[in-house]
């Protein structure tokens, strides 16, 4: 027959592929239209004539799981990614960075802005204190001036003294604390602490000078009458010597006038203390100073002070120059033995701090 003589197709040699069966729900249905219940699944049962039944767990319909997306990145792209995240990270980094030196900044400026505040205080403060021990310093040095001339004339300065107890200069290391000095230049700060160190150095010399005056007022007295009313006190006799003649030095027993007069003549015999019993020598007047009994020789009173200084008048001279010295400085040739005084050291002092603050 001629339909068994036609050749035979066979279309799966031809197309080289194998029939696939559709799987159920691998086509999405249409839009509005609910997906086919899957073969072998049957729906809930619900009992159509209770609209009020309810299911039963087992019978409650289970969604359908979300299928995940994987998305395949290439090198390249991961590559970019991490650089994009350093420069993020370094972003962060730099902006906290800033963030942070702009936040010390701010604050740094804050706490310059107290810290010019509290200089500017101080200063002001310290100009007040300054003036105030300038007019103490002025006053100490003008009672000194008295007490020297007082001396120089021969008189004992019993009111400068009593003065000397009362003056204190109120300045010291104490009150340069708390007043932001740290921000003055640097030869005001120098200049403050000399003045304090100055200030304190001036008021123990005050006292020593205090204490000579009213601890020695005798003895500086019987001196300072010796140079308006000279009295004899020292005498010499003569006795030979391993080599001849010479002079033995004795207290006088009563000091007398080196001025004679009717009324207080010179004593014609002195009684000496010797041992235990006491001697009688006569005071030379003519002869031979060696024969017989030695007799004792008056000496002149005006040329024992540059023989036998006293103690006490030098002590006191040192005292006066030294407090001198501390309150109006000293000159000298020599650069690193000069000093400069209290005097000028507070008025320049204070025309300094007057500048702080000021443009």
């Amino acid at each position: 027959m001629a339909e068994d003589r036609k050749p035979k197709i066979d279309l799966k040699a031809r197309l080289g592929k194998k029939t696939v069966a559709a799987k159920s729900g691998s086509i999405p249905p249409p839009v509005g239209i609910p997906a086919p219940i899957p073969f072998g699944r049957r729906g809930p049962k619900v009992d159509a004539s209770d609209p009020y039944a309810a299911l039963k767990a087992d019978q409650a319909p289970v969604p359908a799981k979300q299928q995940a997306i994987k998305v395949e990145m290439s090198e390249e792209v991961v590559q970019a990614q991490k650089k994009g995240r350093t420069r993020i990270i370094a972003l962060a980094g730099v902006t906290a960075v800033v963030g942070a030196l702009l936040g010390y900044a701010i604050g740094s400026g804050v706490e310059r802005g107290k810290g010019a505040t509290q200089a500017l205080e101080g200063a002001n403060q310290l100009v007040k204190e300054v003036d105030d021990a300038n007019a103490k310093i002025e006053e100490l040095a003008s009672v000194l001036v008295a007490a020297k001339e007082k001396i120089s004339s021969n008189k004992y300065p019993e009111e400068e003294v009593s003065k000397l107890g009362g003056i204190n200069i109120p300045f010291e290391g104490a009150n340069l604390a708390g007043k932001g000095i740290g921000r003055f230049k640097a030869d005001i700060i120098t200049m403050l602490i000399d003045f304090a160190g100055g200030a304190q150095e001036a008021n123990d010399q005050k006292e020593k000078v205090a204490r000579v005056l009213s601890g020695s007022k005798p003895a500086i007295m019987d001196f300072l009458a010796q140079q308006t009313n000279p009295k004899v006190r020292w005498g010499v006799f003569v006795t030979n010597g391993p080599g001849g003649p010479w002079a033995n030095m004795q207290p006088v027993p009563e000091p007398f006038l080196a001025k004679a007069e009717a009324k207080t003549p010179w004593p014609d015999v002195f009684k000496i203390a010797d041992g235990g019993k006491t001697i009688e020598l006569k005071r030379y007047k003519t002869g031979s100073p060696m024969s017989g009994t030695p007799e004792i020789m008056p000496v002149d009173p005006t040329t024992q002070g540059s023989v036998c200084p006293s103690d006490v008048v030098i002590r006191l001279g040192r005292e006066l120059q030294d407090l001198e010295e501390v309150l109006k400085g000293k000159k000298s040739d020599v650069p690193d033995e000069e000093k400069t005084g209290l005097l000028d050291i507070g008025h320049q002092l204070t025309e300094k701090l007057k500048t702080i603050g000021k443009p």
